[in-house]
């Protein structure tokens, strides 16, 4: 009797051995503890990626931890995508011209020049024109889930030159790359790249006699010292970064973790929105009130002349594949439908 009764506690203590191992393993399965680089170390995306991560734990009930991590920390920024799509590290924030190499689609998710003109609009012509299902369908090719948008800072040509109409750009030189150069090309200036660290000094010495940047630049990289005009409306108002991660990954989570994760992915925006453009405001503010430099705001007939040359560009764009075409036949109708001619 004694031997059975051992016996029974031995099978007992042995099965609660076996639910504490696996029941422990299962939790852990249960549980993601992930890494999130940025390729900015702007603090206003920063702050953004970390409420987002916080989000993230709250809507997965603390399942999912996110810890962000800056430029250059685990990868090099030109890195990050690929560091994602390989799975070296669950997720990355960046934006779509960087990644435009491996996706072309990612060039209209960032947003076309003298297209949409604030965040609202943004994030309008992004989930109710369809232009999100497009885009993640050509990420989803590359073994990447693309899981949202967020605003940055309005881009402006800022110049040492007056520019007050389209004949004004005919031969200054004007620090822009991408399809903005092209613009800029056609409207009679000469495109040049160089590095953001390096506009400072490249406007001090003439060497370039304007740049595209975004407009909080002013104060922040003290270009209001080298910079007498901020030209209006904004070229890209706003571009927009993304969050995206490994596919495989996204694909293995259960439905109630993907929920969360898309639960989470717009607390954060509005928030970012708003410091990006207080940012600017106050940059701009100080140019003007404090007679450093001038605002010129174009005619809308001038704007109008810049809005065709460009919707040419997009065009072009367009050519080079089926759902790039797509993507830019919807963006102009998002044009038309604000009211903005598009012919």
């Amino acid at each position: 009797m004694k031997k059975r009764c051992t016996l029974a506690m031995a099978m007992v203590g042995l099965f609660a051995l076996t639910l504490l191992v696996f029941g422990s393993r299962a939790m852990a399965a249960d549980t993601y503890d992930w890494k999130l680089q940025s390729v900015w170390r702007t603090p206003v995306t920063q702050d953004g990626l970390r409420l987002f991560a916080e989000n993230v734990k709250k809507a997965s009930k603390g399942k999912i931890n996110i810890k962000v991590y800056s430029a250059n920390e685990l990868v090099k920024i030109r890195a990050t995508f690929n560091a994602v799509q390989s799975g070296g590290i669950q997720m990355g924030c960046s934006v779509g011209v960087y990644n435009a190499r491996m996706v072309p689609e990612a060039i209209v998710e960032t947003g076309l020049p003298f297209g949409w003109s604030n965040w609202e609009e943004a994030w309008k012509a992004w989930t109710q024109y369809g232009i999100r299902d497009k885009v993640r369908e050509a990420y989803a090719e590359k073994g990447v889930r693309l899981i949202t948008v967020m605003p940055t800072a309005e881009n402006c040509l800022m110049t040492t030159k007056p520019v007050r109409k389209v004949e004004d750009f005919k031969g200054m030189k004007i620090r822009t790359v991408g399809l903005t150069a092209n613009i800029f090309k056609k409207l009679g200036a000469s495109p040049t790249s160089i590095p953001g660290a390096e506009q400072y000094v490249a406007l001090q010495r003439g060497t370039v006699s304007g740049t595209i940047f975004p407009v909080f630049v002013l104060d922040a990289y003290k270009l209001n010292e080298v910079i007498k005009y901020v030209v209006l409306p904004s070229v890209m108002s706003p571009p927009l970064m993304d969050i995206f991660m490994n596919l495989d990954l996204w694909n293995s989570l259960p439905p109630d973790m993907q929920k969360a994760i898309d639960d989470a992915s717009t607390g954060h925006q509005e928030i970012m929105n708003k410091k990006y453009l207080n940012q600017g405001y106050s940059a701009l503010g100080k140019f003007v009130m404090q007679g450093i430099g001038e605002a010129i705001v174009l005619p809308d007939g001038e704007v109008k002349k810049i809005r065709k040359i460009a919707f040419e560009e997009w065009d072009k764009l367009g050519a080079k594949s089926p759902r790039l075409n797509a993507l830019v036949k919807t963006m102009k109708q998002f044009m038309k439908d604000k009211g903005v001619e598009v012919q």
